[in-house]
């Protein structure tokens, strides 16, 4: 059957999610007096059972006398259900009544438990569940219907983010360290950290899918030049939007401005325009422009 998992998506669902991924990180940060780059997939969940009403429900096809997974969340019970779903189904979402039940398939590994998890928390938290009665079933492989497919896209995008935050990620590639242990650290699947890293390498890196694939297949064959390599394309990125009030901006029409005036011609573009702005910076690995079309496009739609 058909994979559905990561898929590649455009330079601006990309930027969607990563900006509601952020917010949340905001917020959590707050709650937890901890730095984005410090907290953890419990600390996320920690802040949901917290502040919304979930009951985690863990599921097999056969009878068991313990919770395989009891001390990844406080609130939780076990159902029995047929093999056939178990097969299927990782996670779902289900409102009912005034408590969200997040169903969880505890024959995975613990990695892909949390990453369901936070799946999960994500519909629950951004596609306004209650108010639509919407059951969200996250599926081991298969096709989604085409209603269905941009949420599960921001779910998978908004997971992998929160599992491992940008500045975590960016702290750990500019320490030299290897894909195992950057795996070892952050708890993600190998699956998991691939699709990690493909991303940001594509869409905040701003290499192709195919320069992005190389050098993460390098990287996990531990290569240590593709290491060290990948720590300088993120350090030049750093120091680049660090000094992005003093530098000037060239834009698509071929004029090369300063960031004020750069500011003013965006806020007169339309949102088809933006777009096109932004395919031009994503295509010129042109981060600062990126982050300040990213920026409108975003005031536009509130």
């Amino acid at each position: 059957m058909k994979k559905f998992e990561y898929r590649v998506v455009s330079p601006t669902t990309y930027a969607k999610c990563l900006d509601m991924a952020n917010s949340l990180l905001d917020k959590i940060s707050k709650y937890t007096q901890k730095s984005i780059s410090k907290i953890s997939p419990s600390d996320i969940i920690d802040y949901f059972e917290n502040n919304f009403n979930i009951l985690f429900v863990f599921f097999e096809s056969e009878p068991i006398s313990t919770i395989k997974y009891n001390d990844i969340v406080l609130n939780f019970k076990y159902q029995t259900l047929n093999k056939d779903l178990v097969n299927r189904i990782s996670g779902a979402t289900i409102p009912k009544n005034n408590r969200n039940v997040i169903m969880l398939n505890q024959t995975m590994p613990k990695p892909r438990v949390f990453f369901t998890i936070l799946h999960e928390l994500s519909h629950l938290y951004f596609h306004d569940m209650n108010n639509h009665k919407q059951i969200f079933a996250s599926k081991f492989s298969g096709v989604y219907p085409d209603k269905l497919m941009p949420f599960e896209d921001e779910a998978n995008i908004i997971a992998s983010l929160l599992f491992c935050s940008t500045p975590k990620l960016e702290m750990l590639l500019t320490r030299n360290y290897s894909f195992d242990k950057i795996k070892s650290i952050t708890g993600m699947s190998i699956k998991g950290l691939h699709s990690r890293l493909l991303n940001y390498l594509n869409h905040v890196l701003g290499l192709s899918n195919s320069e992005a694939l190389e050098l993460v297949l390098k990287l996990r064959d531990n290569d240590y030049k593709t290491i060290v390599q990948i720590k300088h394309l993120v350090n030049n990125k750093n120091n680049q939007l660090r000094k992005h009030k003093t530098i000037l901006i060239k834009i698509s029409r071929g004029f090369v401005i300063e960031q004020n005036a750069c500011v003013s011609f965006l806020k007169n573009l339309s949102m088809s325009e933006l777009i096109n702005e932004l395919e031009y910076a994503h295509s010129t690995k042109n981060f600062v422009l990126e982050q300040l079309v990213m920026n409108e496009y975003y005031q536009k739609q509130q």
